[in-house]
């Protein structure tokens, strides 16, 4: 219950207190997926000081690309431990929440899914929470991981990389206007500073033209 009560508490806190309903029963098993996210002890491998930088890309059908930066520092504090604060990207995609204190796995994950949120809301409309809801259901009960290679500062690295669709099977898809296939990706390694390679989501071309509709990509920048 700890993993999927995270994503819970730490929305919670950045939206002074609006916190989405419990998923399922007290006792029912952390997925694997669950694990690798919200437990994966991502930060072990960080100093006491730390930056790191996150490349943001954003692909979408008949719109200019947009290109910009996630700043993520972190510092050690005898009261509070692990404290860490994002500069989430900037002007009217420029996302705000609190710094998290006692760290363990990464807190770009939180900001990448609560980014996502909102987006899907902008476009879509309805509910924030009930988007929340859908992601969390998925990592908890549908999600698939499998293991990969990524390259990084010029090495090759084990990785593991969940898959979720959140949207595919929802009995309101018809709502999602082309959007209930959207897939999301993580890709996370402890072999790689902060734990997390790469978030993506990405909503294909039905028509199979090859050219997603739309990509939203976080990549770990080599530095």
């Amino acid at each position: 219950m700890r993993a999927r009560m995270v994503f819970s508490l730490l929305v919670a806190v950045a939206l002074a207190g609006l916190a989405p309903a419990p998923v399922g029963a007290a006792d029912e098993a952390v997925s694997p997926a669950e694990e690798r996210i919200f437990n994966d002890r991502h930060l072990d491998g960080l100093p006491g000081a730390a930056t790191l930088r996150y490349d943001y890309r954003l692909r979408e059908a008949g719109r200019p690309p947009v290109e910009d930066e996630v700043v993520l520092t972190s510092r050690q504090e005898a009261q509070r431990g692990r404290v860490v604060q994002l500069d989430y990207l900037h002007g009217e995609r420029h996302l705000a929440l609190p710094e998290v204190e006692q760290a363990v796995s990464n807190p770009l994950i939180l900001h990448f899914l609560e980014a996502d949120v909102r987006s899907m809301r902008r476009r879509l409309g309805g509910q924030e929470n009930y988007f929340r809801r859908r992601i969390r259901l998925a990592l908890a009960r549908s999600a698939q991981l499998r293991g990969v290679t990524v390259s990084h500062g010029g090495k090759e690295v084990a990785a593991t990389q969940v898959l979720i669709r959140p949207y595919e099977d929802d009995p309101l898809q018809e709502r999602f206007k082309g959007m209930a296939r959207k897939a999301y990706l993580f890709t996370l390694s402890p072999k790689v500073p902060g734990g997390v390679y790469e978030l993506r989501t990405v909503v294909e071309e039905t028509a199979g033209s090859g050219a997603p509709l739309l990509e939203e990509t976080l990549t770990l920048r080599a530095e």
